[in-house]
């Protein structure tokens, strides 16, 4: 257990909460510790993660990315074999036959085939690419999520917390790096609220 730096500093919490959304317990959690006088630290993983949270100006955010989907190389690349070239592949294609008597049978093989290749690439994306992409998701959160971490200057914080399963990952690689600050998954109030 780690103790602060300084005994009239105000204690400092930093909470990872990598999820796609704060949660309403992450929410609860970060806005007690800052009504208890904690200074609160927030990493969260893109902009949209707190649009629909109502969070304490006096907790500081701090973000992994401006936005996954597109800072994500291995995202970037699904979307575009996936949807975006087929898309453009079959509006070109489309954009020849439309309009033409002669090639109106053609128009409708097309139309279907793009109806069909859309649902195998929906199909895909669902089946195979998002239960993998979920699994490993923790870990490219682990080591993009390094610097922005590292920036917070963690060695002056009293608890590290991983508010969510995605956030384990990145909370063990802090933890081996700082020692000194006790990381935990325990969204725990007691140290802070109950000492006033």
């Amino acid at each position: 257990m780690s103790t602060p730096p300084d005994p009239a500093a105000k204690p400092r919490v930093v909470v990872l909460a990598l999820s796609y959304k704060v949660t309403r317990r992450v929410q609860t959690y970060v806005q007690d510790l800052a009504d208890a006088g904690v200074e609160v630290d927030l990493l969260v993983t893109e902009n949209a993660s707190t649009l629909e949270a109502d969070l304490d100006p006096r907790i500081r955010i701090h973000r992994v990315f401006n936005a996954e989907a597109s800072d994500i190389t291995i995202r970037r690349i699904e979307r575009g074999v996936l949807f975006t070239l087929p898309a453009k592949a079959f509006g070109k294609a489309r954009s020849l036959t439309v309009g033409r008597p002669a090639l109106k049978k053609v128009d409708a093989g097309l139309a279907l085939t793009r109806k069909a290749q859309s649902r195998v690439s929906r199909g895909f994306h669902r089946r195979v690419f998002w239960p993998t992409f979920r699994a490993i998701r923790p870990l490219i959160l682990s080591r993009k999520g390094q610097g922005p971490a590292v920036e917070l200057d963690l060695a002056r914080a009293d608890r590290i917390v991983a508010a969510d399963a995605p956030a384990v990952p990145l909370a063990w690689r802090l933890a081996r790096r700082y020692p000194g600050v006790r990381t935990t998954t325990a969204l725990d109030r007691k140290p802070y609220v109950d000492a006033q």
